[in-house]
């Protein structure tokens, strides 16, 4: 299963005495999420867009055949 945005907000780390810190963990992982989210939007924009140019091509195959009959 794909790693969802808020999967990446609810991830917790270990915490340990010589860790990193966490508020700059913290504002990486914003970004991340912020960053994610923006192609996973793109992604549906693209897939859509894709599906219309399918039906536009075949619509143009339909017109291709009934001329050439």
């Amino acid at each position: 299963m794909p790693l969802t945005p808020l999967d990446i907000h609810n991830k917790e780390f270990k915490r340990s005495l010589r860790g990193y810190n966490e508020d700059e963990v913290n504002d990486f992982l914003d970004r991340i999420i912020k960053d994610y989210e923006g192609l996973i939007r793109q992604h549906k924009e693209l897939e859509e867009r894709c599906a219309q140019l399918e039906e536009q091509v075949n619509h143009f195959k339909m017109m291709e055949d009934s001329l050439s009959k």
